[in-house]
């Protein structure tokens, strides 16, 4: 006869199972890719999904602290690779993976250096929060640290134009991809800051690949932007893409639009937000006047009054009369002298606007990105580039002689 075991009890059973895969060195160290199916981000912060192929899924859950280290939103449909050890989870027998790392499925090596940065500058200080700038209220000029060709200047350019179109903008044109691009974009960020004309500096470019978007990941950007004197608004890529630059910026805008929306309030509304809370202000003021009067009336009527008393009323009416009259007439006159003063701020910005400057039959030349201010800065031979009303021309300086240039079309 085979010896009778002892049954064990579906908790004994579970512990015993979690024990035997703590104990195995490969469960203990994943790597696993699949799909991302089912993510739910829980209130607590962890995060729980499923990882699939074509034949099988497993359940996964990433605790909150592990999450907080993730550069990109994960979605269903995403292809992933994920650290993790295997266990079950004793309550329910279930099998699944206890994610500690994720990264994009291929983006290896890169992913790896975008986490050592990050870590290491983190820990340097430069994410934190108290040596963020706050971003100017109402700017006179934003720099714009993009490519010149892109379809992010033009969007930046439509929706400051549509919010306050008294707003200078500023390009410096660089390069946002390949191997010079990181150089350029900390020169563009310098040239700026040199100037002292922009209140505020708009970083960034469309989206693209891990590749593609990599130029915002290297160290020499990301120290330009944390030394640049001028507040940063980085806005790299779509909304669920994250690079060093946006952890190092002043502001993180999701998309480039939405970059200029946040440096550019809408003239309008300044304007009327000004008028409601100078009438409400008005009211509240002049109700507490029509409360005293009241008061006052009130005590007038009554016979008990002496004399000196109904005289000591009168008096004091009388002041409450003159009170309220020079009130109302202070306050509006405040409200329009705020009103102008917004106005003047808005010529001046106009004033300022180059675009009024080749409006008037005027030209803009560059040399190289940089405007030249002076004859003297170029030499034969060299190419330019003339705006001017209605678009832009190259040309090459053939001659210089007496301290002018002529240019070749």
């Amino acid at each position: 006869m085979m010896p009778e075991r002892l049954a064990v009890s579906v908790s004994e059973l579970n512990e015993y199972a979690r024990r035997l895969m703590a104990a195995d060195p490969l469960l203990r160290n994943l790597e696993v890719t699949g799909e991302i199916s089912g993510w739910k981000d829980h209130v607590s912060g962890h995060k729980y999904f499923a990882m699939k192929d074509d034949h099988a899924r497993v359940q996964c859950v990433m605790f909150r602290q592990n999450a907080l280290t993730l550069s990109f939103r994960p979605s269903d449909g995403m292809r992933v690779t994920v650290k993790a050890s295997a266990s079950i989870f004793e309550r329910d027998g279930s099998f699944q993976l206890y994610v500690t790392e994720m990264r994009k499925d291929g983006e290896g090596e890169l992913f790896l250096r975008f986490e050592q940065l990050k870590r290491a500058l983190m820990a340097e200080g430069l994410f934190d929060p108290a040596r963020k700038r706050e971003i100017p209220f109402f700017p006179k000029v934003i720099g714009v640290v993009t490519s010149r060709t892109g379809a992010v200047i033009r969007d930046i350019l439509h929706v400051v134009r549509r919010r306050n179109p008294n707003v200078g903008v500023l390009l410096a044109p660089c390069s946002v991809q390949g191997p010079a691009a990181a150089g350029e974009i900390v020169d563009a960020i310098a040239r700026l800051n040199d100037t002292g004309i922009p209140d505020v500096l708009l970083v960034g470019r469309g989206g693209g690949s891990i590749e593609d978007l990599w130029p915002f990941n290297e160290e020499i950007v990301a120290r330009a932007i944390a030394a640049s004197r001028i507040p940063v608004i980085s806005c790299v890529g779509h909304e669920t893409d994250f690079t060093v630059a946006d952890f190092v910026a002043d502001l993180r805008a999701p998309t480039p639009s939405a970059a200029a929306e946040l440096a550019v309030p809408v003239l309008k509304d300044l304007q009327e937000r000004l008028d409601a809370l100078t009438w409400r202000l008005t009211g509240a003021l002049h109700a507490g006047q029509q409360l005293r009067r009241a008061r006052l009336e009130k005590l007038s009527a009554s016979a008990a009054l002496s004399m000196p008393q109904k005289i000591l009323l009168d008096e004091r009416r009388a002041r409450i009369n003159e009170l309220s009259a020079r009130l109302a007439a202070g306050m509006e006159a405040k409200r329009i002298a705020a009103r102008r003063r917004l106005e003047g701020e808005a010529t001046a910005l106009r004033t300022l606007n180059p675009n009024r400057v080749l409006e008037r039959g005027y030209a803009i030349v560059e040399r190289q990105d940089c405007i030249v201010s002076d004859a003297e800065m170029l030499s034969p031979g060299e190419n330019i580039r003339i705006k001017m009303r209605g678009g832009q021309i190259g040309a090459r300086v053939t001659e210089a002689a007496d301290g002018h240039r002529e240019h070749d079309v």
